[in-house]
């Protein structure tokens, strides 16, 4: 990843990500207290000065100095110039306030009467901010749920509460058999029955193989809320196409909500209208996951969002039977949210080894009656 002046991402995401699969035990604060810093003005100067602050914050011993400076290297290719994020105070006197903003170029009067509160702040500021809010719930979430433990004496990666085997053995149980192609496999049972009809044995009676007719169409929400979870988004797709051993799978990104597009890359430059991606659909085998908080993530509700969502629902629900929505966010910080409306027009499943089975189940068709229940 490529640290930039405008953050479209949470600063030093891949360094920590990289750094918490090396072995280094890292969690949410220690991810807090840098972004911390940065808003505060340390090392944003240059690429020296970023690892230095990383360094003396995350680094306990010289082993991990070692793992914190090869992977440093590898991530932070390019010069950091960042802008320092000041933070107004928001007691300062009238007086102060005054020969501030008259030092200012873009000086205005009306800016005398600004209060603290409204005074415009850096864009860079506001979305650290925002998503350090998404940081704190992510942090509950992952202190409530019991399936998430820490181990600093093991070296392994999977820090999610499903680990990728068990995605795999999950993606598995996603099938639609269905005897296909030329006749490939012998059919014992016809065979049999041929041989006490005629008496004697002429030739086998042959019988096509199975295959898996289940067509996965994986959406994603990206950036935004969801920034935190994208290493687990990539996870989702590459055990589905890799290891799921499904029919067909196919990859879908959006933010918040789809709307007019679909984009077959997280970069969102290669797009597919809506209404081409549900017109290719098939009632009868294609399965379609959702994979976003939903607006849990930042404990919010939003109205536009909730209808926008219901639109689209209401469309995909015309074209395919099985659809399932999963959340990274825990059932609990559901409630209030935009996401605890939507789970009540799909169902929806927190993203646990239960929640990620309960929606395969949903996917095959076994939790039909949970869709009935839910309006489906």
């Amino acid at each position: 990843m490529k640290i930039e002046a405008h953050h479209e991402e949470l600063p030093l995401l891949e360094l920590f990500t990289q750094l918490r699969e090396a072995g280094l035990p890292l969690g949410i604060d220690e991810y807090r207290l840098v972004l911390t810093a940065l808003q505060e003005g340390f090392g944003t100067t240059d690429q020296k000065a970023l690892a230095e602050l990383c360094r003396t914050l995350w680094v306990k011993s010289q082993d991990e100095e070692h793992l914190f400076n090869y992977h440093f290297q590898q991530v932070i290719t390019e010069p950091y110039p960042i802008k320092p994020f000041v933070r107004k105070e928001e007691e300062k006197t009238s007086s102060r306030r005054q020969e501030a903003v008259e030092s200012d170029d873009n000086y205005s009067p009306d800016l005398l009467n600004t209060t603290p509160a409204t005074i415009p702040v850096s864009s860079e500021l506001m979305e650290v901010q925002d998503e350090m809010q998404v940081a704190e719930a992510v942090q509950i979430t992952t202190q409530n749920n019991e399936e998430i433990t820490v181990n600093r004496f093991t070296e392994t990666d999977e820090y999610f509460p499903v680990t990728r085997r068990q995605m795999k053995q999950s993606w598995r149980h996603l099938r639609r058999m269905v005897r296909q192609g030329l006749p490939t496999e012998l059919d014992i049972e016809a065979t049999i029955e041929q041989v006490v009809r005629q008496g004697v044995l002429l030739e086998p009676v042959m019988m096509p193989s199975r295959v898996n007719r289940t067509e996965l169409l994986l959406l994603i929400d990206h950036k935004g809320s969801m920034v935190p979870f994208h290493a687990l988004s990539q996870r989702l797709a590459q055990t589905a196409l890799r290891g799921g051993r499904l029919g067909k799978a196919s990859i879908y990104y959006f933010h918040n909500c789809p709307t007019k597009y679909l984009y077959h890359d997280h970069t969102r430059q290669k797009a597919q209208p809506v209404t081409d991606f549900l017109a290719q659909l098939r009632p009868e085998r294609s399965a379609v996951l959702i994979f976003s908080d939903g607006g849990a993530a930042r404990g919010g509700f939003s109205l536009e969002r909730l209808e926008l969502t219901q639109k689209f629902l209401d469309q995909l629900k015309q074209r395919s039977r099985y659809i399932a929505w999963l959340n990274p966010m825990a059932t609990e910080r559901w409630f209030g949210t935009t996401a605890g409306e939507i789970a009540s027009l799909v169902p929806m499943f927190e993203v646990s080894r239960q929640g990620f089975d309960g929606a395969i189940d949903v996917l095959r068709g076994r939790g039909i009656n949970a869709q009935l229940r839910q309006g489906l």
